[in-house]
């Protein structure tokens, strides 16, 4: 994602976004309205954000540095089981629940395309430091399409948060991980605080 920049009252301003997508959507939101509601100039708003999308492009932006940070829990299924929880997380409950709405504006507007294919570059580009590691530890020892691995780990996540509104458990987010290891003729266990195989 790119760099996270706001004027001071930057939270009030996100949290106001985020409040009003919540009770009015995309459509309704005015920059106004969030002026209003946060107690920031109008004049200040349009400063920093030309635009209704891209305040509330930029609104994701800082919700999704704060609240998906990479995990490193020394292996690769704890990595790639603590990744899904905190995605899982941020698009039920977390500010990502409102992006389905926000989206689906993105045919009409530059700036929300740009910021649906971030999320999805964000995503790829955590997978890809998770197996990234899995290889300096020796846990993949062959080749992993990451961007494939990235599509099948954010797919359930996407699908119960925006269809079917089902909670995905910490219980369900261990099996997903398992059967996708199960489908990597690459992957080799290993346990953290161990020499990885094949290294002294």
């Amino acid at each position: 994602m790119s760099q996270v920049r706001g004027p001071r009252g930057a939270e009030a301003i996100h949290a106001a976004v985020l409040d009003l997508l919540a009770t009015e959507g995309y459509a309704a939101l005015t920059v106004e309205g969030v002026a209003r509601r946060s107690g920031v100039n109008k004049t200040t708003l349009y400063r920093w954000w030309p635009s209704k999308p891209a305040l509330v492009a930029a609104t994701f932006r800082h919700a999704i540095a704060r609240d998906l940070p990479v995990p490193d829990t020394g292996t690769l299924r704890g990595d790639l089981a603590d990744l899904l929880r905190s995605k899982a997380a941020f698009f039920a409950d977390g500010p990502g629940r409102l992006a389905a709405d926000v989206l689906a504006h993105t045919g009409a507007d530059a700036e929300l395309a740009r910021l649906a294919d971030e999320l999805l570059g964000q995503h790829c580009a955590h997978v890809a430091e998770v197996t990234g590691r899995a290889r300096t530890r020796g846990e993949l020892t062959g080749p992993v399409d990451d961007v494939l691995l990235a599509d099948l780990l954010l797919g359930p996540v996407w699908l119960r948060a925006v269809v079917t509104h089902r909670p995905l458990p910490p219980a369900d987010a261990d099996a997903l991980v398992d059967t996708l290891l199960a489908g990597l003729p690459a992957h080799r266990a290993h346990s953290p605080g161990r020499p990885a195989p094949g290294r002294s």
